[in-house]
């Protein structure tokens, strides 16, 4: 087992119990910051994604208890 908190998004999506989809989606909904809760592997911007485990767990945890309202995001046309 790796000693690192960075994850690619497969093995975060499982240990969150979330899909890899909702992962892509907070990060486009900026719920999830860069650099706190997700940065790339490489300096590249088609560099895979890594997500630090405990950020992510403690972010999911702050989205729970918050109300839907507040943390929509407005849609844009």
């Amino acid at each position: 087992m790796s000693t690192t908190p960075w994850l690619g998004a497969p093995e975060a999506s499982r240990a969150l119990g979330i899909s890899v989809s909702t992962l892509y989606r907070w990060r486009t909904a900026r719920l999830i910051k860069a650099g706190e809760h997700w940065r790339r592997k490489y300096p590249s911007p088609r560099s895979p994604v890594l997500y630090h485990l405990r950020r992510c767990e403690h972010r999911m945890s702050e989205l729970s208890a918050c109300t839907a309202a507040s943390i929509e995001v407005p849609l844009s046309f």
